[in-house]
């Protein structure tokens, strides 16, 4: 039998490289995209998913407040960006299986994942596993101030940009093209009153809490 697997993030992009990944898994998986929470909710209740891959950031209803909804039917990974302290510990007390960043899992971590969570334990990634261990009493990670002032996703690219990546390296970590890349830089430029990639590195940089 199929797994019936639901992929959720508002980047189309990011929706077709999950699921090229997940149509290269050994195991049949039948796929279903939504681009925001509330249309997550809606595929999830008519299909009866198994397995709902779930951004965090998104238009409409994010993934953080789909979450109780999908959970209850649906054994929950949230796949995205997000590496904060306090967006993992909600996500995994509102009832997510499995907390994963883009860019550090392959088509044998999901295979892993999805059969871990089905079978009701638990998944976490690196930054997940660290924020469990760290108990309530650790100070969450301090944002950049910048990223007030961007999309999350040219925060993002930029802050990948930032940490010494080529602009290939980014689109690989991140399930987007170079291009797309290339325009969310771009894009975050007038943004943050500079001109070019070397400007907005050091503007972030000089930004960055310490």
């Amino acid at each position: 039998m199929k797994v019936k697997v639901l992929v959720v993030d508002d980047n189309v992009i990011v929706r077709a490289g999950l699921r090229t990944v997940l149509s290269r898994l050994q195991d049949p998986v039948e796929i279903f995209e939504a681009g925001d929470g509330q249309e997550a909710i809606e595929v999830a209740q008519a299909n009866n998913v198994d397995v709902v891959l779930l951004d965090v950031q998104m238009p409409r209803m994010n993934g953080l407040d789909a979450l109780p909804t999908l959970a209850l039917t649906s054994a929950v990974i949230m796949l995205t960006n997000r590496d904060d302290t306090e967006t993992i510990r909600r996500s995994l007390t509102s009832g997510a299986r499995g907390y994963l960043v883009h860019g550090q899992l392959g088509a044998d971590e999901i295979a892993g994942a999805l059969a871990t969570c089905r079978a009701g334990g638990m998944v976490l990634g690196r930054e997940a596993a660290n924020a469990v261990q760290a108990g309530p009493v650790s100070t969450p990670r301090r944002l950049n101030p910048l990223r007030a002032r961007l999309t999350e996703r040219e925060a993002d690219v930029l802050e990948a940009a930032a940490s010494g990546m080529s602009n290939d390296e980014i689109a690989q970590a991140q399930f987007l093209s170079p291009r797309t890349v290339k325009n969310y830089l771009n894009s975050a430029y007038p943004k943050l009153g500079v001109h070019n990639r070397v400007e907005a590195i050091l503007a972030w940089l000089d930004a960055e809490p310490s």
